[in-house]
């Protein structure tokens, strides 16, 4: 197979930009997450692709709990802010407000629709975790046209 062009198909996929939420024991954490999906009506399942290495994979392990906070067009910037997992302080992560949902995970203030999700399942294959996570809660802010990662001069995939 030739590597450069497994790399542009896969990277044609359709991903949004989402940003993800957990909780420790005494904190919340989020990251921007791109590798999302419904997987199932009933129940609500969404799948959620994590890479296993770092902070945001043991914290969900751990926690049993994520929310997925959907960014719309014009939101790149919030993206942006999590990339590096900015730590939490005064109900904000840096400039960006958030509240704490129902499970216990930040809900961004800005974010135009968000959901809670509680782990039904991880499967750990290949470099990152696929999260099977069951929707208990959701919530819609205001009516925005969702962000593609197609939108964003970065890449994830491939």
């Amino acid at each position: 197979m030739d590597e450069q062009t497994k790399k542009k198909a896969l990277r044609m996929l359709t991903y949004g930009v989402y940003i993800i939420g957990t909780k420790g024991h005494e904190t919340v954490h989020a990251f921007t997450g791109t590798w999302f999906s419904q997987a199932s009506f009933k129940p609500p399942l969404v799948m959620l692709g994590v890479s296993g290495a770092g902070r945001s994979a043991h914290m969900i392990r751990e926690a049993g709990v994520f929310s997925v906070n959907i960014l719309g067009q014009g939101q790149r910037e919030i993206a942006q802010n999590f990339f590096k997992c900015p730590d939490p302080a005064d109900g904000k992560f840096g400039v960006v407000s958030y509240e704490v949902g129902t499970n216990g995970c930040p809900l961004l203030k800005e974010a135009p629709a968000f959901l809670e999700c509680r782990v039904v399942e991880i499967v750990a294959k290949g470099d990152h975790l696929v999260v099977i996570g069951e929707v208990t809660e959701a919530g819609i802010r205001k009516e925005m046209v969702p962000l593609p990662l197609s939108d964003t001069p970065w890449k994830y995939g491939g």
